[in-house]
């Protein structure tokens, strides 16, 4: 969202659309808000943290004053296993790192 309010000169992202793998949590969804963003396209539920509908539905809150277009579950089969890829992956680096210190503090 940093990124097109620097191309768009704006932090208002009227008439846009965020494309994400992930239900947003409660702060990305505020920002959304206050970014004006008109559209939201995730794939994968967020259980633990979902802000668009699962645990709470920040974008439909009748206090709210900008409503985002939420589509849920788009792609959500190939969403997960992307995010399972990627954490695993994550995993895997930070032992090689963990067991590369270990070893440097050992000598």
């Amino acid at each position: 969202m940093r990124a097109a309010g620097k191309i768009l000169q704006n932090y208002r992202l009227l008439n846009t659309v965020l494309y994400v793998t992930l239900e947003p949590c409660i702060m990305c969804a505020g920002a959304m808000i206050h970014a004006r963003i008109s559209r939201l396209v995730y794939g994968a539920s967020d259980q633990k943290t979902g802000a668009a509908g699962s645990v709470i539905d920040v974008f439909n809150h009748p206090n709210m004053n900008h409503r985002v277009l939420v589509s849920r579950g788009i792609l959500a089969d190939e969403c997960s296993a992307m995010l399972s890829v990627f954490f695993q992956k994550l995993r895997i680096k930070n032992q090689l790192r963990k067991c590369r210190f270990d070893k440097l503090n050992m000598h």
